[in-house]
């Protein structure tokens, strides 16, 4: 396994007027349209490959097909990309980058995946969105739309696909109302991971569950996710379907479990977010992990927004107490105060996300787990604009100019915390994902790691912050992390 990353200190997005086309008629490209400016997005994701090595005998002749090394004719292949919530009206397009992966990324991958997979692949691309995310607006901030445009024209069957099996509609005081997803119900496969969870390790309480919670949803059903044993998660179809996972998320903070790259990214496959635990009730010291001190106005207002969430959105003044809970949540972070397990503290989080990802490859495509993985996993993370501070929804975009590929998305994941300044050992989401056990994610030790930076082969010690220093950490991990600006 290998880790390629590619950092060009000019490197912008494209506009997406020519469909993200390269900049030059590269020997492999099978296309007509090729754009009038250069395209350095492109450019990195084809070094990307050429680097670490894949076909090397064939590059430079029209025969060169990198990912044929890794992918198979035939193969479906689904890009889990990271499209959390579209533009909002008082964000610019570069903070919309820092949070969604961009389209000129994925045109270059489909591109080249396209070759790999040949006419009898599959190629599909999308995740399961914050649930008040307008899927159309946010194919078309990110320029997904575009990339989709272009395929239709020169014939190509490639789809776009929201993962979500249920959406909310909400307005711009905070009332919402929650739908079920235009797509069969069939299509979200429920897996038990039982007592192989690591929220499993966390014990039980009294009452024979834990107080997990996800915010703006049913605290009831998320309780019922992982209670008595259980632990069940809701799996698209469309991903358990695939042959091949390629992981396409943002190269950013995240307020919950530090980072959210891969690992973190794969949540998005997941179809019923209800069962994702991203918290425990209560603070740390009462046996929770939403914040860290005890506070009685704190606990009542969770306790409000808990009770608010169990009412049918047509019940009388649903609307005005939902109104009430979201300017409470709003006073509550302008005065610098921790909710929904937004800090370093949160235990809950990491377990969460690593049990997704370790059934995205384990299960079969019926949600049987099985002993061995099932679909190969490769990783294509976009940096070139990344996200400091608030994320994964509100981080400040940061010219990082970065893309790294790798074989193998724990790996990915603690170079990534290098290139963020970060220590990877410190976050658990990425440490633990090196832990041995019933289902690895079967990854190397990464400081042995063969690593090619910029067309040079370097230890794993050698990778520094690609910003010259570290990352802003979100507001509840800025101590742990012994920010100072």
């Amino acid at each position: 396994m290998a880790v390629s990353i590619i950092h060009r200190a000019d490197a912008t997005y494209p506009a997406p007027d020519e469909h993200y086309s390269p900049g030059e008629r590269y020997p492999e490209y099978k296309y007509d349209q090729v754009a009038t400016q250069p395209n350095l997005v492109y450019e990195m994701v084809r070094e990307s490959f050429s680097q670490m090595g894949l076909d090397k005998d064939r590059f430079g002749t029209a025969a060169w097909n990198p990912l044929g090394d890794l992918i198979s004719p035939g193969s479906r292949v689904f890009l889990l990309c990271n499209f959390v919530f579209h533009r909002r009206q008082q964000e610019s397009s570069r903070e919309l980058w820092a949070k969604c992966t961009h389209g000129s990324v994925l045109r270059a991958l489909i591109d080249y995946v396209l070759l790999a997979v040949g006419p009898g692949g599959k190629v599909s691309f999308g995740n399961a969105a914050l649930q008040s995310c307008k899927w159309p607006q946010v194919l078309d901030d990110t320029g997904a739309s575009v990339v989709l445009d272009f395929y239709k024209r020169v014939g190509e069957s490639v789809e776009a696909r929201d993962l979500r099996l249920l959406v909310m509609e909400t307005d711009v005081l905070g009332r919402s109302n929650k739908k079920q997803a235009d797509v069969p119900t069939s299509d979200g496969i429920e897996i038990d991971l039982s007592a192989d969870s690591l929220l499993s390790q966390l014990g039980t309480r009294t009452n024979h569950h834990q107080r997990f919670r996800v915010l703006d949803y049913d605290p009831r059903r998320t309780e019922a996710f992982h209670t008595n044993g259980q632990h069940r998660y809701v799996i698209n179809s469309a991903v358990l379907n695939s042959d091949v996972i390629i992981s396409v998320p943002k190269l950013k903070t995240h307020e919950k479990v530090g980072i959210t790259c891969n690992l973190k990214g794969y949540v998005g496959a997941v179809g019923h977010k209800d069962c994702l635990a991203h918290h425990r009730f209560g603070s740390a010291k009462s046996g929770g992990d939403e914040y860290p001190s005890n506070s009685t106005v704190r606990h009542w207002m969770s306790g409000y927004h808990d009770w608010l969430q169990t009412r049918d959105a047509s019940l009388p003044l649903q609307g005005s107490f939902q109104i009430l809970d979201k300017s409470l949540k709003r006073i509550l972070k302008r005065t610098g105060g921790i909710s929904a397990g937004s800090w370093s503290g949160n235990d809950t989080a990491w377990r969460m996300a690593l049990d997704v990802a370790r059934l995205l490859h384990y299960a079969d495509s019926s949600g049987l787990l099985r002993t061995s993985i099932q679909r190969k996993h490769l990783s294509l993370i976009d940096g070139i604009v990344g996200g400091e501070g608030e994320g994964p929804l509100a981080p400040t975009p940061v010219d990082s100019r970065v893309l790294l590929f790798s074989h193998n998305v724990a790996i990915g994941d603690w170079i990534a915390a290098r290139l963020m300044g970060f220590e990877p050992k410190s976050i658990p989401l990425v440490r633990e994902a090196f832990a041995d056990g019933k289902y690895s994610l079967g990854a190397s030790d990464p400081t042995r790691e063969k690593i090619f930076f910029n067309q040079r082969q370097v230890n794993e010690s050698d990778v520094g912050p690609i910003l010259s220093r570290q990352f802003l950490p979100a507001r509840g991990w800025q101590n742990y992390f012994g920010w100072s600006q």
